[in-house]
């Protein structure tokens, strides 16, 4: 009996310490507003994903939608797309480096212009790493007769 009860003292005292109740980046009773997309330019939006954990939490990720012209300029110019993100606020900290910039380099044919999604990952040590993908469509193509 005795060599239960100083195995039980030490597990209730650990236990003693450990934070009650669900650990969040919130308060409790505290609800963050839903996010939404925020225009930067006429034709650049962004969603700030990370924010729903806190501005401490890494990675980091944000989406942008951007119009193929936007897409075209920055892909030619990683530096120029870095100054634009950091401008932006797009993350909590500024980005140091940008790379590797990952695309699908296929999509149709038909569509000369797509529009284009950006996920944007942003680690602790200022890298960001983005991946491009061609905007869907929002109507369905039409059907063949």
């Amino acid at each position: 009996m005795k060599r239960i009860i100083f195995p039980s003292l030490l597990v209730l005292s650990v236990l003693s310490f450990l934070p009650n109740g669900p650990s969040s980046a919130q308060p409790m009773g505290q609800r963050m507003p839903p996010l939404a997309w925020a225009k930067l330019t006429d034709d650049i939006q962004v969603l700030r994903t990370w924010q729903l954990e806190g501005a401490d939490v890494y990675p980091q990720v944000s989406l942008l939608r951007v119009s193929n012209t936007a897409y075209q300029n920055y892909f030619r110019d990683p530096q120029g797309f870095m100054k634009f993100v950091n401008m932006n606020k797009v993350f909590s900290k500024d980005v140091i480096i940008a790379g590797p910039w990952v695309s699908l380099s296929s999509f149709d044919a038909k569509d000369e212009s797509p529009d284009w999604v950006l996920t944007m990952v942003h680690g602790k040590m200022s890298t960001m790493i983005v991946s491009a993908l061609p905007q869907l469509k929002q109507e369905p193509p039409p059907k063949a007769k």
